[in-house]
């Protein structure tokens, strides 16, 4: 846990007043691990907020957390979440919470009724239930998924507004859990567009495609391989990813990137010398690794799951394929290699898309001012 100024002192290290003191409970899984570090780059810009970050990071799990019924992450991340959460209402003042995700708020509902909270999520456990085959998760009984269902709408209905960040979340929320749209703010977690930018690549040679998934199947990986063959010596594929990816097929040139973590230089490198990414998902949420593509100024080609729609526009800045077809995302991935002119025009869609949508500092200020606002209600 990391706090960016001394709990109740009234002032920021530098002297600056202190105008809200906001606590940020904050899952490091995944994709919302660079979320959590563009919402602290974007709290050390706003010198008037006095907050303290509690990362809620999966990995650092011994002793209790290995007895039988307590291994879920759901029961993990929200019990850590609501002893921190406490721990820090007892040392002072705290004018509002914000969690992420709702698995996190699960056990919080006494700390939500003592301070204002918003809880924001990226989909709701009825969405991942749509996109949960490819993730190996599979319903239970009828009775375990009611209590589920029961256990998540109560949290959610005692946050003060609820962030999604995607249309898909929000409208699950309304028809699945009952909640008033007006409650509802989508937000979606943008990038560091200084960070993620355009290089240059007027160059000639093979068009190299990008691939950045951790989870190299389900990120439908080995269709991109199969697809890859189509493209011949007309393309390169750089892969980032943590998983095994296995045997190259022939003719392929493909080189592996592991240990790279978020936002890593090298990491950049690969987005600025890319000319396509691709992300063939067999299921997936929102992920955000197409943000950091089109920030980048890179045509997208990737699967029609989850909210991948509302970043990818069909022949706007990508194309849209369906999962586990490599024979239709080659067609694809053949169709922006042979025509430089529509990469460019795509990545440049991209781009203009994520300045308007994905600007991690213009959207965390909106979560900043939202909380400002429950704060004084």
């Amino acid at each position: 846990m990391i706090a960016h100024a001394d709990p109740g002192t009234g002032a920021c290290a530098d002297g600056v007043p202190v105008t809200a003191r906001f606590v940020f409970a904050l899952e490091q899984t995944l994709g919302h691990a660079a979320h959590s570090r563009n919402i602290e780059r974007a709290l050390a810009m706003d010198m008037g907020i006095d907050a303290t970050v509690i990362r809620l990071d999966r990995r650092a799990r011994s002793g209790p957390w290995r007895l039988p019924g307590v291994r879920t992450w759901s029961f993990q991340a929200s019990l850590t979440a609501r002893r921190a959460l406490t721990s820090r209402i007892g040392q002072g003042p705290v004018d509002a919470i914000f969690v992420h995700t709702q698995v996190a708020s699960l056990l919080s509902v006494r700390v939500m009724r003592t301070v204002p909270t918003v809880v924001s999520l990226d989909a709701t456990p009825v969405n991942f239930d749509q996109e949960g085959h490819a993730y190996g998760h599979h319903r239970q009984s009828d009775v375990i998924e009611l209590l589920k269902r029961r256990v998540n709408r109560r949290s959610l209905h005692e946050a003060a507004a609820l962030v999604t960040w995607c249309e898909w979340a929000a409208a699950s929320l309304v028809s699945d859990y009952g909640v008033p749209r007006e409650r509802i703010h989508v937000i979606p977690p943008g990038v560091d567009l200084d960070l993620f930018c355009a290089g240059d690549r007027r160059r000639t040679g093979p068009v190299r495609v990008l691939f950045v998934g951790a989870d190299f199947e389900r990120k439908g990986g080995p269709d991109l391989l199969e697809a890859m063959r189509t493209l011949g010596d007309r393309a390169e594929l750089d892969v980032v990813t943590t998983s095994d990816v296995g045997r190259i097929p022939p003719g392929v040139t493909c080189r592996v990137h592991r240990r790279l973590s978020p936002q890593a230089p090298h990491l950049l490198n690969l987005y600025r010398e890319a000319d396509v990414f691709a992300l063939p998902s067999r299921g997936d949420c929102m992920p955000q690794a197409l943000a950091e593509a089109l920030a980048s100024g890179l045509p997208v080609v990737a699967t029609s799951v989850g909210a991948i729609g509302e970043m990818v526009r069909d022949d706007v800045n990508g194309y849209l394929v369906p999962p586990r077809q490599p024979g239709v995302l080659a067609t694809a991935l053949v169709r922006l290699a042979v025509c430089p002119d529509r990469r460019v025009a795509f990545g440049r869609a991209g781009r203009v898309l994520a300045e308007l949508e994905h600007d991690a500092l213009r959207n965390n200020r909106a979560i900043f001012e939202l909380m400002t606002g429950v704060a004084r209600r």
